[in-house]
């Protein structure tokens, strides 16, 4: 039989490898293209794409006449990113100052004796209270007082912890500081010395009625707090004024333990953070049944807030004053890799209803009792008769729970 005359129609071996090699080459450019793309978008999101601060740089090293440290510098970039992520408890605080301020922890450096809040507008620290002989109080410095400068370096640009690292020092040095008072800025030389703090100050008032302040919620006024509230119902206290004004708030464990004498059993807080998980804060059943009323103002902050407002929302406390602010986040501080820290809000406080008080402004008093100026600045340091919102709350007391 003979083989037939027509042309095979499949493709020779050299057409064969000629169309793999442009599939291949095809298929390289593309995947070549699409990861280049996704590399330069993983880049641009690593980096943040900070192609202006490289322009700022190059405009520098041609044009700047001056000299600057890179150190400086990449503590002030640092310092505006906390500055620019939209959260007003957030801030920047360098490793010189941290170091100073864990120094200060360990128990071999001392301070001037005032308590401090962050304005959140102004990045200014207001002095809440300055303790009683104190080096604060010998050199003149007044509740109120906004901490403008320490030694020359501004509050606004130093943040909450580098400045009160930057103010704490060696027992018997003395440290300068400027303060703001009235518009007009006056520098005030203050001894550092170790001054012992109390956070929980009580009295029995009108014979019957227990008023404690507490002027922040550090690790020792749970302790100082339950000693103090055992004393008053042990010498006849039938009712209590808790005072949280001026309050800038502190710690969680001390809201929880100061709410377990005060509350019924049952759920006191919830926390929630960025991925949604809750933390869920009882208290047991064993407390002190007695009429209660919280006395707040705009300076009672965080923890100081939330203890008004959870026992306001559960019908355990009446609450006196003027409305708070809103603090409703807690942060945490995270040291970075170069001995530095950034301080920003990871968790949002709720009460047991839910309600976020950060989100809702704040607390509004179930009465609304105002106060001058001269008298706020005396929170704590006049007569009780002549503070006229604890004596609308001794009244309403007397009349509505008392009876």
């Amino acid at each position: 039989m003979r083989a037939s005359d027509k042309v095979s129609k499949r493709p020779s071996w050299v057409q064969v490898i000629a169309i793999c090699l442009l599939v291949a080459a095809v298929t390289m450019l593309a995947t070549g293209y699409i990861l280049s793309a996704r590399y330069e978008r993983a880049d641009a999101l690593a980096s943040g794409d900070y192609k202006k601060l490289d322009e700022i740089k190059t405009l520098l090293d041609r044009y700047y006449v001056g000299e600057y440290e890179e150190e400086d510098l990449l503590d002030m970039l640092a310092l505006g990113y906390m500055s620019g992520i939209n959260d007003k408890w957030a801030y920047y605080t360098t490793a010189e100052s941290l170091q100073s301020l864990y120094e200060d922890k360990a128990g071999s450096y001392a301070g001037i004796g005032v308590t401090v809040t962050q304005d959140a507008d102004t990045g200014l620290l207001t002095v809440m209270e300055v303790y009683d002989e104190s080096p604060a109080a010998e050199a003149g410095i007044r509740r109120f007082d906004k901490l403008y400068s320490v030694e020359d370096e501004l509050v606004s640009v130093l943040g909450m912890d580098a400045t009160v690292a930057k103010v704490r020092g060696e027992v018997g040095t003395q440290v300068r500081i400027g303060i703001q008072r009235d518009g007009e800025v006056m520098e005030f030389t203050v001894e550092r010395r170790v001054v012992k703090k109390t956070s929980v100050y009580s009295e029995l008032i009108d014979g019957e009625i227990g008023l404690l302040r507490v002027s922040e919620f550090t690790a020792a006024a749970a302790e100082q707090f339950d000693e103090k509230l055992d004393n008053l119902v042990d010498i006849g206290a039938k009712g209590f004024i808790i005072d949280v004004r001026n309050n800038p708030g502190g710690q969680l464990t001390t809201l929880i333990s100061m709410l377990d004498r005060l509350m019924p059993p049952g759920e006191v807080f919830i926390e929630r953070d960025k991925a949604g998980n809750e933390n869920r804060l009882s208290v047991d059943e064993e407390y002190y049944d007695l009429p209660l009323i919280v006395l707040v103002n705009e300076y009672s902050y965080s923890a100081a807030e939330y203890f008004a407002a959870v026992m306001q929302e559960q019908g355990r406390a009446f609450v006196v004053g003027t409305p708070t602010t809103g603090k409703g986040e807690g942060q945490q501080t995270f040291t970075l890799s170069d001995g530095s820290a950034v301080t920003f809000s990871v968790i949002k406080y709720y009460t047991p209803n839910g309600v976020s008080i950060g989100e809702m402004g704040g607390i509004t008093p179930d009465m609304e009792t105002e106060i001058s100026y001269e008298k706020l600045v005396q929170i704590g340091s006049m007569e009780y008769t002549e503070d006229p919102q604890i004596m609308a709350a001794v009244s309403h007391m007397k009349e509505s729970l008392l009876k």
